[in-house]
């Protein structure tokens, strides 16, 4: 298969939120991707290794490549030493029973 006949990763995952297991699990831990995207994102924009962005806001490699994988949500606490290490900003919505990420 050619890499232009592959479904483009949204229809994927559209695909995969009709299974109940897949939908709850993704909604789960929707909080932890978008801390992860923003991490990422921030590291990729100024060229940094997880080793050089661990080192700038006070952690270990390892911390860093579990935030980014985007599985479990980090702390409150480690959420402020990122923004203590880098200028990012989380603003939280935690209402329903749940932690979001706004604007």
């Amino acid at each position: 298969m050619k890499l232009s006949e592959l479904p483009a990763l949204g229809e994927v995952i559209d695909r995969q939120r009709e299974d109940p297991e897949f939908r709850e699990e993704w909604n789960r831990s929707a909080f932890a991707r978008e801390v992860a995207i923003r991490i990422v994102r921030y590291r990729a924009d100024r060229g940094l290794t997880q080793i050089q962005l661990a080192k700038a806001v006070g952690m270990l490699q390892p911390v860093i490549a579990r935030l980014e994988r985007g599985e479990q949500p980090p702390s409150l606490s480690t959420l402020a030493r990122i923004t203590a290490g880098t200028g990012i900003e989380f603003h939280l919505d935690v209402s329903n029973g749940g932690v979001a990420l706004t604007a």
